[in-house]
């Protein structure tokens, strides 16, 4: 296959419309060759992710692996609908549900990677730490890149585990019929940037620069908690 020519002008897109959701540890070095999105621990559905098509259009995805993302991003639709559709039935099934979404997202992630070139996963790393923010802070893949110590990657596990009870607790609160499915996406978002900003800000001044460096060209893609994005089907159970 082909590895397709990255743009050299950062590409505007439109806005996001899409469904309800050992590296260098030197002060500011990064290495010669940086671990890729071949890493399945993002927070995020790569699948739902590639089928956005200002993604699309930065990775520069040629029509035969439109092809094969798209038939893979609605089998895991598919799935991940008919998992939470169990989940409804009680809070702990919406437990259950919740765990074998994650599941099921860390497979069909792999899956939709193994459809991209070496530099087009390069690129979409990229574009996560642009779009995720903190949240991919979540990945110990990230956690080992940046070079983390024990007790940043504890804090950022318990602010994990939190994150997700949280989101967890509104779901139930929503199939339960507490909360209007408007409200739910609200407090997703709320919980989701504040999760962000809390993780970042446990890194060091050099870790945020070297952050920064390996975010690579802005693209112009919109951030997840940009309230107009309306991204957070990104995130697994959303």
């Amino acid at each position: 296959m082909k590895t397709p020519r990255m743009h050299k002008e950062p590409l505007r897109v439109p806005l996001l419309m899409v469904i309800l959701f050992a590296g260098c540890v030197l002060p500011g070095c990064v290495t010669a060759t940086l671990p890729t999105a071949s890493s399945t621990d993002t927070p995020a559905s790569i699948p739902e992710l590639l089928g956005l098509d200002g993604v699309r259009q930065e990775l520069q995805i040629t029509p035969a692996q439109s092809g094969l993302l798209d038939a893979l991003q609605a089998d895991y639709k598919s799935q991940a609908k008919n998992v939470m559709a169990i989940g409804q039935a009680d809070q702990d099934a919406a437990l259950r549900a919740d765990w074998d979404v994650r599941s099921l997202r860390k497979q069909y992630n792999s899956r939709a990677l193994a459809v991209l070139t070496a530099d087009q996963q390069q690129r979409l790393m990229e574009l996560q730490r642009q779009m995720l923010g903190g949240s991919l802070l979540s990945s110990v893949t990230e956690q080992q890149l940046l070079g983390l110590s024990s007790q940043q990657q504890q804090q950022l596990g318990a602010l994990s585990s939190s994150s997700q009870a949280q989101a967890t607790a509104i779901n139930a609160q929503a199939q339960a019929g507490q909360i209007s499915g408007f409200r739910k996406g609200i407090e997703l978002r709320r919980i989701q940037q504040q999760t962000s900003d809390q993780m970042t800000a446990l890194l060091t001044p050099d870790q945020k620069k070297q952050w920064k460096i390996l975010s690579g060209q802005k693209s112009g893609m919109p951030e997840i908690h940009d309230p107009n994005a309306r991204t957070q089907s990104l995130f697994e159970g959303y």
